[in-house]
């Protein structure tokens, strides 16, 4: 089985083990693959792709995102603005496509107060334009079905599901969960158990999986307090006068033992072999998906002009010029050496267009006759930063060493000071 619905720490106050831990616990389950979906954010993919790798287990992209309809109404025209409620749907990355748009998405969520309010939204017909390489599962209780469904409004719960299919086909899959709502919740009898119902009858007519999935929340069983705690935290209250609590206290990392008691204690009681065909189509989605954040060996920055390398060694000498007020060839030989010694390192270990930003705030704080550029720390010892302004110390008239800055061992780090009234 794989987990495909799992919230980390990066879910801020909603989720509360790191992928590092999840990922060593997928490891001691012997679960080949994880997928982190932090709640409305990427934030955690990173970290759970190198927790992943550590454990040798697949690392799956995903993000829980919330979903509405419209950004915004006016009713009336003239009233104060309307904000839908948001549902949730489980995006996974697939490919490069799906992590391409996955990162537009995530990004549009956030990008003005029409999309971000409280959480970072996005609408139905963004993700619709932006599907591709994307699979999504219909999520938990909170999802797009549930959301209508617990309205009693079967048909158009039907209707977002049959959507949802004819974007997505083969990409769509059906999650059901065990937990304790099984009692009467607004218009379901039953609760999950009604929901799951309802999408498990969906599954068959359009011919799509069923997957098992635990909304998982925390590492370990009885964790459950340690996230009401959160929830506290997160609404700025105490835990007597905590309005929020989750009702589900099984929301630790599962393992197959923990659904098949779960069927049992919460009376499910779906059959056995249904319970472990819906696990195994959680390997089925995790096969499917099969992108990895590229690591890189070197800094990769935005290009300053058509050749920074260039540019640079431009920069550089005339501003070595400007500091003696002369010519190249009448500077002295020990400044001119170093300096190209200096450009040599840095442009062949790829920080050119990292100069050229630094130099670019250095130009705008002198044009605004903003105090600084006092040379803290090592790179006091570059001589190309004391040409380009960077800092107004003289590393070869003081004895400080370029190597303390940078050297085939050791990369930059440049801190400025600037002092503003």
């Amino acid at each position: 089985m794989v987990h495909l619905h799992v919230h980390s720490v990066f879910s801020l106050l909603d989720g509360m083990a790191t992928p590092e831990e999840y990922a060593k616990r997928a490891f001691e389950y012997r679960h080949p693959a994880l997928a982190i979906t932090d709640h409305g954010r990427l934030s955690g993919i990173w970290e759970n792709q190198q927790a992943c790798k550590k454990y040798g287990i697949k690392p799956i992209i995903g993000i829980e995102m919330y979903i509405t309809d419209e950004l915004e109404t006016f009713e009336p025209l003239d009233a104060k603005r309307i904000r839908q409620k948001n549902s949730h749907l489980i995006l996974l990355a697939s490919n490069k496509e799906g992590y391409q748009n996955l990162l537009k998405l995530n990004y549009m969520s956030m990008k003005d107060e029409k999309h971000f309010y409280y959480v970072p939204r996005t609408t139905i017909q963004e993700l619709f334009d932006n599907n591709g390489g994307i699979f999504v599962g219909t999520g938990c209780f909170a999802g797009s079905i549930s959301t209508v469904l617990r309205k009693g409004e079967d048909e158009k719960a039907e209707k977002v599901f049959s959507t949802l299919f004819d974007v997505f086909k083969s990409r769509l899959y059906i999650e059901v969960q065990l937990n304790e709502l099984n009692h009467k919740i607004d218009e379901l009898e039953f609760g999950q158990r009604s929901y799951n119902d309802f999408v498990l009858t969906l599954g068959k007519k359009y011919g799509v999986p069923v997957v098992l999935t635990g909304d998982v929340h925390y590492l370990e069983k009885g964790q459950d307090k340690l996230q009401t705690l959160a929830i506290a935290i997160r609404d700025k209250t105490t835990i007597d006068n905590l309005k929020f609590e989750f009702e589900s206290k099984e929301l630790y990392y599962h393992d197959t033992k923990d659904f098949l008691d779960f069927n049992e204690r919460f009376g499910y009681n779906y059959p056995k072999e249904n319970i472990m065909e819906w696990l195994k189509n959680s390997e089925y989605i995790a096969e499917k998906c099969n992108y990895q954040i590229p690591e890189r060996e070197k800094m990769y920055l935005p290009k300053i002009s058509a050749d920074d390398d260039r540019t640079l060694i431009e920069h550089g000498k005339k501003g070595l010029e400007a500091r003696f007020n002369t010519s190249w060839n009448n500077i002295p030989t020990e400044y001119r050496k170093r300096l190209e010694m200096e450009l040599e390192i840095i442009i062949r270990k790829g920080f050119a267009s990292y100069f050229l930003i630094v130099d670019e705030i250095t130009q705008f704080s002198i044009k605004e006759d903003i105090y600084g550029r006092i040379g803290r720390g090592s790179v006091g010892g570059s001589l190309l930063a004391y040409a380009l302004g960077i800092h107004n110390l003289d590393p070869i008239k003081h004895g400080l060493l370029f190597q303390r800055f940078i050297s085939d061992q050791r990369c930059p780090d440049l801190i400025l000071d600037y002092f503003c009234e």
